[in-house]
């Protein structure tokens, strides 16, 4: 497999009033095309902060990330906006919507901004809320719709454009068991589909789901662990509670 992330002696320092917070220090790790890892860590270990540098949302303070063989902190802003717009796709733990746009308004808004012909992405947009089981909501308000329909919504916001790889931040946090698990198969589907996923979570069995688990602790990639891809639903369980075990001995 081709590498679609490359990240070596990744450092970003946040500066205020005279004072360094060092919050990740010499990150190195590559993710292979179509992959499916997820960071953890403690609150604070720089979980977020690696996703938004890795990903271009935030600059890095030294170090490279290379993505699909481009060097990111050589693009200049234009560039990098549509390396975002065209290449990633962005879902977060607060689902950002317009609220004077519905549902689908707001799913093809992103289509309409990379130029491309808005019945091809009315089309995309049609397909992807019939995959996720939300065609019936595409002319509600975004206040007329459940958390885990808002989040499949942000989902196929986030595909638009078919990305390469789609970075979630908490894509569960705020949603109960019932809609977390919805969610998650739904990722899980997408990423069956090709679409590479960088992933936050504070969940193990959420987690448990990815091929693969990097473990920050105090900026530093404490631990990297590569589970698989998970065969079936009957595989999560012990999944969960062998990565539970591994993380217990990393400091969990």
């Amino acid at each position: 497999m081709s590498k679609i992330i490359s990240v070596r002696d990744l450092c970003k320092t946040y500066k205020l009033k005279g004072y360094e917070n060092e919050v990740l220090r010499n990150i190195n790790f590559d993710m292979e095309d179509g992959e499916f890892v997820s960071i953890m860590g403690p609150s604070g270990s720089g979980k977020s902060t690696m996703l938004y540098t890795v990903s271009g949302m935030d600059n890095m303070t030294s170090g490279t990330v290379n993505f699909a063989s481009r060097e990111i902190s050589t693009l200049s802003n234009k560039e990098l906006s549509k390396v975002r717009l065209t290449e990633m796709g962005f879902i977060f733990q607060q689902m950002y919507m317009l609220r004077k746009l519905c549902v689908f308004d707001n799913i093809v808004l992103p289509g309409y901004q990379a130029g491309t012909p808005r019945n091809a992405v009315n089309d995309r947009a049609v397909e992807l809320m019939r995959n996720l089981g939300i065609e019936d909501i595409a002319q509600r308000e975004i206040g007329e719709v459940s958390g885990g329909q808002l989040q499949r919504a942000c989902i196929c916001r986030a595909l638009i454009n078919s990305p390469k790889v789609l970075f979630a931040d908490e894509p569960t946090g705020a949603l109960n068991s019932k809609a977390s698990n919805e969610v998650m198969q739904e990722i899980r589907k997408i990423n069956n589909r090709g679409t590479g996923v960088m992933m936050v979570t504070h969940s193990v069995r959420v987690a448990a789901q990815s091929d693969r688990v990097i473990y920050l602790v105090d900026g530093n990639i404490k631990g990297d662990v590569t589970l698989g891809r998970l065969e079936s639903e009957e595989d999560i369980v012990p999944r969960d509670q062998w990565l539970n075990g591994w993380l217990m001995n990393q400091g969990w």
